[in-house]
């Protein structure tokens, strides 16, 4: 049973080195691909996500000669997901710059910060954010049922403490 264990710890260093050595062949050309379509701040940022899709999800490729276009396709996608969050804020900005900071405003980020660890994660990123249960999900390593839970508890949390403060 321990053989078996040392030798699939073995080949999976194997797999991990051979997607690592892979993937940096592919890094120049995912690098200019995401330099064009999202700019050069934040190219590196995406190339580093797409490393860390593609090494979490390299058991979906069925086809290892198209390793280089499900790298580029996870790029794009990624980039895609980057745009869709700076179009949030950026509509949200003129919304935030507008209204001076309120005194409650101040009071709900003191409650926020006092949630647990995960609903703290699950409110930040939905609301501060704007990334969806399920993208939460993923990011936490959680089912979307217990994001939308956390989240549920979270709102619920807060909307108590609100009403005990409020006069």
């Amino acid at each position: 049973m321990e053989i078996v264990t040392a030798q699939a710890r073995v080949e999976d260093e194997t797999r991990r080195h051979e997607f690592d050595d892979r993937f940096e062949a592919a890094r120049p050309r995912l690098t200019a691909i995401c330099r064009a379509v999202a700019g050069a701040d934040d190219a590196a940022d995406l190339v580093q996500e797409t490393y860390l899709r593609a090494s979490h999800r390299i058991g979906q490729l069925r086809d290892l000669d198209r390793f280089d276009a499900w790298l580029v396709r996870i790029a794009l996608n990624e980039a895609k997901g980057l745009h869709r969050r700076q179009r949030a804020e950026r509509e949200r900005l003129p919304k935030l710059v507008t209204t001076p900071p309120a005194a409650s405003d101040v009071a709900l980020r003191e409650m926020v910060a006092e949630l647990a660890p995960r609903e703290r994660a699950v409110i930040v990123l939905h609301y501060a954010y704007g990334y969806r249960m399920g993208e939460i999900a993923r990011l936490l390593g959680l089912t979307e049922i217990n994001v939308r839970t956390l989240a549920f508890r979270a709102r619920r949390r807060l909307r108590a403490q609100l009403e005990e403060t409020s006069p």
